[in-house]
């Protein structure tokens, strides 16, 4: 019974840790799609990069946060909302990647929910 239990912990676990590895690989791959975008040559390059961030905004919706999951997922359409809005103005490529530095500002406000406090370190969740 007690062998049985702990490996359900562990799975458990192991699950939750798996989810947020998944997490950050998601976000990476969105914070490369960024960079790439910033230095965009073409409309279509731009396009491109906006569509793969827009996928992994998606993916990661998909895979779920465990803090502050509300504010995450409204974080994440406030961030789909301005990617539609560069998409329609993709054919001015000076103008749509100016407005790429809002993903950046809107980024920064809400990884600020998934900081971990100097407690939360020190103890864990």
């Amino acid at each position: 019974m007690k062998k049985t239990f702990l490996l359900s912990i562990f799975i458990m676990c192991f699950s939750l840790s798996a989810e947020q590895s998944e997490l950050a690989l998601v976000m990476k791959e969105m914070a490369l799609s960024y960079k790439q975008a910033k230095t965009a040559q073409t409309s279509d390059e731009l396009l491109t990069h906006l569509t793969d961030i827009e996928k992994a905004l998606r993916k990661s919706q998909h895979i779920g946060f465990n803090r502050e999951s509300q504010k995450s997922n409204q974080g994440i359409e406030r961030v789909l909302k301005h990617v539609a809005l560069i998409k329609q103005n993709v054919n001015d490529l000076p103008t749509a990647k100016k407005q790429l530095t809002e993903i950046d500002k809107l980024r920064k406000q809400y990884h600020k929910i998934h900081e971990p406090s100097f407690w939360q370190l020190l103890f864990g969740n």
